[in-house]
């Protein structure tokens, strides 16, 4: 019952930036809806439509809010401010408003409960968790620049990192009033509701069930630990492409099971050109896809028992992929996130995929090669001019993306056991029924005890002591201050470059939030050691910022040496030493 209030408390708190950017989402979802209704006719139901527009508003809102923008941006505010509203009213035109369906009120209940939940993830926060966060929010002020100085600013000259996010972030924030923090905290949570609803046409359409169709959706809202996790790694970008990803596999399926069509193609192309825009590696993703949609297009030729070796295959290479990823450092952390996490919907998973194995397995044995697809890409280098040799794709994106393809295959498991139960017993309903309010019962429980819907404490590096003393920096300190900050190193891939650093506390975002330099070092440096103070004199540090987190420096050594280090702010959680004694 607590995270329902606290979700309400947080939700009127932040109401006003929900509203504004839920009528954005609104606005797109009914002109994706018209659109997608003009292309297929009475070819998918409505609460499909329903679900597929969860997913595609993205498109329409992408483009209205970067019209907004440019036209503000070529003729003024107010002009553009008129030119886009006319727009945005025009284009509802081609929405045909009909009855609506029960499905769909009840798919908008289950998005209604999603939003309160998710919001109980912002109880207690004042900035959006991990040292990610902090260069999105460097990024989308910088987008701010230069709109207000009609300017393209230094600051984006160097990086396009997911450009179309900042770029979304940086227009609601400005044209709304609101900050861009709460706009990254505000957008993320409602993002995140929105994604079970937008899975939910898939197995609706392949299955015919409602009941297998909503299990795809709570699966994917609270079975596993992410999508829901990525808002604690900052992942803010990665989470948005997920967006892009539901739509485009959603109209990939529709090709793969209708045939071509120009509209779907079009439709296709722009989802995947925006997903490039807000994260580019969603096109690699896609490019996994297209692989196991030819394999699979080949081995619906084979003959029976080819096609039995074949499915085999995919799932010794799935072995294979796990084997390599447990000896790996970095890999590991993957496999024991979900083991931790998710140990029992995972034997749950493993059990419908069984099911959805016999009576759905020219869908399974594409998802089950994209699951291990995933895998390889974690392995296949690419050398990119800037950032050296990486991976396809890294840890994180791969631990995020896995719930895709589980919750599909844990739908169609549904679906292929009251097929079953069907068969064996088709004058009898009540089996049927029992094992749906057992599939959702066990979800909701594993929800309940393991499902964490708050900031993690283990990514949330600014408490109220790092704000006060932020505050206190901002107001105390010179503006040509140099400010000394912990680190680690950075490891996401298999082949990530040693020197890789990033922050473990709250002083990410002193340079960020108050414009002081900040420089790294690794958060185990002994600062007793005379050669450190003589660095640190001729590196020119001034301050050193001891923040509350268990990786941030130790304060005892700094307190050990007062002719070196000198307390300038001091809180249980937040300390500021001026660094002195330097010749």
């Amino acid at each position: 019952m607590t995270v329902w209030l606290d979700g309400l408390a947080a939700l009127r708190e932040h109401g006003w930036a929900a509203t504004y950017i839920l009528l954005i989402i609104l606005w797109g979802g009914m002109v994706m809806r018209g659109m997608l209704e003009r292309s297929f006719k009475h070819a998918i139901s409505d609460d499909e439509y329903f679900s597929l527009s969860a997913a595609g508003w993205i498109v329409p809102a992408f483009f209205l809010l970067l019209f907004l923008f440019g036209s503000s941006f070529l003729f003024g505010e107010i002009v553009g401010g008129i030119l886009s509203t006319v727009l945005a009213i025009a284009s509802l035109f081609i929405v045909r408003f009909k009855r609506i369906s029960s499905p769909s009120v009840l798919l908008a209940l289950v998005l209604f409960a999603f939003i309160i939940l998710r919001f109980a993830f912002l109880k207690d926060t004042f900035l959006p968790s991990y040292f990610d966060s902090a260069e999105h929010y460097r990024l989308i002020q910088y987008v701010l620049d230069s709109y207000e100085q009609r300017a393209i600013s230094t600051g984006l000259t160097g990086t396009l990192y997911h450009l179309g996010y900042h770029a979304l972030n940086a227009a609601l924030s400005h044209f709304f009033r609101l900050s861009v923090v709460e706009v990254m905290l505000v957008f993320g949570q409602l993002v995140l509701a929105l994604l079970p609803v937008s899975l939910f046409f898939i197995v609706r359409h392949e299955t015919d069930s409602t009941a297998a169709a909503l299990f795809t959706s709570l699966l994917a809202g609270v079975g596993f630990h992410m999508p829901a996790h990525l808002l604690n790694w900052g992942k803010y970008p990665a989470l948005l492409s997920l967006v892009c990803a539901h739509f485009v596999l959603g109209l990939a399926y529709i090709l793969y099971r209708k045939g071509t069509g120009r509209s779907v193609l079009v439709l296709l192309g722009v989802g995947m050109t925006v997903s490039a825009f807000i994260h580019l590696r969603t096109l690699v993703v896609y490019g996994l896809v297209l692989v196991a949609w030819l394999i699979t297009t080949l081995w619906k030729r084979w003959p029976v028992l080819y096609r039995y070796i074949g499915f085999g295959s995919v799932l010794i290479l799935l072995a294979v992929d796990i084997y390599i990823a447990r000896a790996s450092p970095t890999l590991k952390l993957l496999l024991e996130g979900y083991i931790q996490k998710d140990g029992w919907m995972l034997i749950l998973m493993a059990l419908l995929t069984l099911a959805s194995s016999v009576f759905f397995t020219e869908l399974t044995f594409p998802l089950l090669g994209i699951l291990a697809l995933l895998g390889l890409a974690l392995f296949a280098p690419i050398t990119l001019p800037v950032h050296g040799t990486l991976t396809l794709l890294d840890r994180p994106y791969v631990q995020m993306l896995l719930y895709l393809p589980l919750s599909l295959l844990g739908g169609l498991g549904l679906a292929g056991l009251l097929k079953w139960i069907q068969r064996l017993l088709p004058n009898w309903s009540l089996p049927g029924r029992f094992v749906v309010f057992s599939a959702f019962g066990l979800v909701l429980l594993n929800a309940v005890l393991h499902h964490d819907f708050y900031a993690s404490v283990c990514c949330r590096f600014v408490s109220h002591d790092d704000f006060a003393a932020i505050t206190w920096m901002d107001n105390a300190l010179p503006d040509d201050s140099k400010v000394l900050i912990a680190s680690t190193n950075l490891y996401v891939t298999s082949l990530e470059s040693p020197q890789a650093q990033t922050g473990v506390d709250a002083g990410i975002w002193i340079e960020p939030l108050i414009s002081r330099t900040t420089a790294f070092a690794w958060q185990g440096l002994t600062f007793t050691a005379p050669n450190i103070h003589t660095e640190l004199c001729k590196g020119k540090l001034d301050y050193i910022y001891v923040g509350g987190m268990p990786q941030s420096f130790d304060p005892l050594q700094l307190e050990e040496f007062p002719k070196w280090y000198q307390p300038a702010f001091e809180l249980p959680s937040a300390r500021v030493y001026k660094v002195i004694g330097c010749k």
